[in-house]
């Protein structure tokens, strides 16, 4: 979630947003952190959703009625989709526009994907439930050509979101897996001295792959490194222990930020584009190109922190999901 605000606090510098009345130069090396970021942020997001689910429900024995469970994700993620629409829609464009409900605006495609991926997760439940590991890994591997296919082919579509569910969905279902088949617990002989030097390789390799300058500069390789990342970054952090099984108490800031990672998805965009549309807040951010995006990350993501939190003691959570 960090890395997602700070991605959308530097974008200004390299893209730009549409709805912002205020333009910005552009600046290089904004533009390869960003990339560098998005190579990581959105796999790992989307990876530990798949992972948390199965995990969830193949090692705690939650969610037995499957049915029951889509129902109420289904209902968790488009309630808080229909209405941001509206939300983004009146703040940001001034008036409703309908092709946006099929067309989600700035970043609620995020929800929408979310939606299609827990729905054909269930669909394709007899194959992660029931068949081996290595034909579910073939499938994901199979199920990533589909993208390729159909983009370089032009066939691809934002109508509700289809061409990132196609590019996130196979990282959503390898985090199904991962946690179906205990891969942490199948590589716990990897020394967490190896994993932190296979995590340096990977960022490194990111961090080539993702500058335009470099000769094998690929955008495609950049997020395989990243998946790559996302995997041993877990392999080191969520290896079982018996000491954390028995007392392990997350910390209450780690688990406020876990409540409240969605909120702060939804509104710290909105926030973002709200503040550089202010001529005061450009111009210093115009003219202090370091510290600018520094303060503004830590205004908008402790900010949106702090008013979701606050919701989510109240019978409006369901807004966040």
């Amino acid at each position: 979630m960090v890395m997602v605000v700070i991605y959308h606090c530097i974008y200004q510098f390299f893209m730009g947003y549409s709805m912002c009345v205020n333009l910005f130069p552009h600046i290089d090396v904004y533009e390869h952190i960003a990339k560098f970021l998005n190579s990581i942020d959105m796999p790992m997001f989307v990876f530990a959703s798949g992972y948390l689910f199965s995990y969830l429900k193949n090692r705690c024995q939650k969610y037995s009625d499957g049915k029951e469970f889509l129902l109420k994700k289904v209902k968790r993620l488009l309630i808080p989709f229909l209405l941001w629409v509206v939300v983004v829609d009146l703040v940001l464009f001034g008036w409703i526009d309908p092709s946006h409900f099929l067309y989600p605006p700035c970043h609620l495609w995020f929800l929408v994907m979310l939606i299609e991926c827990f729905l054909v997760i269930f669909i394709i439940r007899f194959l992660w439930e029931k068949q081996s590991l290595w034909l579910n890994i073939g499938f994901c591997l199979a199920f990533s050509s589909i993208y390729f296919l159909l983009g370089g082919r032009g066939y691809l579509s934002s109508f509700l979101c289809m061409d990132s569910f196609l590019i996130y969905f196979p990282i959503f279902y390898l985090g199904v897996i991962w946690a179906k088949f205990s891969i942490v617990e199948r590589w716990m002989h990897l020394s967490k001295p190896l994993l932190g030097v296979a995590l340096a390789v990977f960022a490194v390799l990111i961090g080539f792959f993702t500058y335009n300058k470099f000769p094998l500069h690929s955008d495609l390789l950049a997020r395989v490194m990243g998946i790559c990342l996302t995997l041993t970054l877990f392999q080191l952090l969520f290896v079982p222990s018996e000491k954390r099984e028995g007392n392990y108490t997350p910390n209450k800031y780690i688990s406020s930020l876990d409540a409240s990672g969605m909120g702060i998805y939804i509104l710290h965009q909105i926030v973002i584009i709200l503040l550089l549309n202010q001529s005061v807040v450009a111009s210093f951010v115009k003219e202090h190109v370091v510290l600018g995006p520094v303060l503004l990350f830590c205004v908008v993501f402790f900010g949106c922190w702090g008013v979701v939190a606050l919701i989510n003691k109240t019978k409006l959570k369901f807004i966040f999901g």
